[in-house]
């Protein structure tokens, strides 16, 4: 995928003196492209593949790891000709959600904050646009060599 192929020329060039050249790098989660009704870290096979068509909901997601510490990132796109078309409806408030859900937790991360706390707080945010969060998908910590706590 080309953001695996990113990932890796990227580190590459930056992570190449002597010290950091001995770090374990590279991708820490395969490039995903979810589109629609699925959730997330879609990954068809290489004979697999899919058309996005005008009005479809992609999810792009990937990570990189420098030295076992993650840095995962995700960006939602609505498939559009128009650049300048609105997005409405449920679609519009699933979205929306997500990003509000996403700043309200990102400013509920703190020393002495909980994972649950985060959870709970994402729920509200869900519950205020109409939609509902995807079950089993919680807030969790995470540690050298470790994307998904425990």
């Amino acid at each position: 995928m080309e953001g695996d192929k990113f990932i890796d020329e990227e580190l590459k060039k930056v992570f190449n003196n002597k010290k950091s050249k001995k770090l374990e790098r590279g991708v820490a989660f395969p490039t995903c492209v979810s589109v629609n009704h699925v959730m997330g870290h879609y990954s068809p096979m290489k004979d697999e593949s899919t058309t996005l068509a005008e009005g479809d909901v992609a999810k792009i997601d990937l990570g990189a790891h420098m030295d076992g510490y993650v840095a995962q990132a995700a960006h939602t796109i609505v498939v559009s000709a128009d650049a300048n078309s609105k997005v409405t409806g449920k679609k519009a408030d699933a979205i929306l959600a997500a990003y509000t859900a996403m700043q309200a937790a990102q400013r509920a991360i703190k020393e002495a904050g909980t994972n649950s706390s985060v959870t709970e707080l994402i729920a509200k945010v869900c519950e205020e646009y109409g939609v509902n969060p995807v079950e089993g998908v919680l807030s969790h910590k995470t540690k050298k060599h470790l994307i998904d706590g425990n």
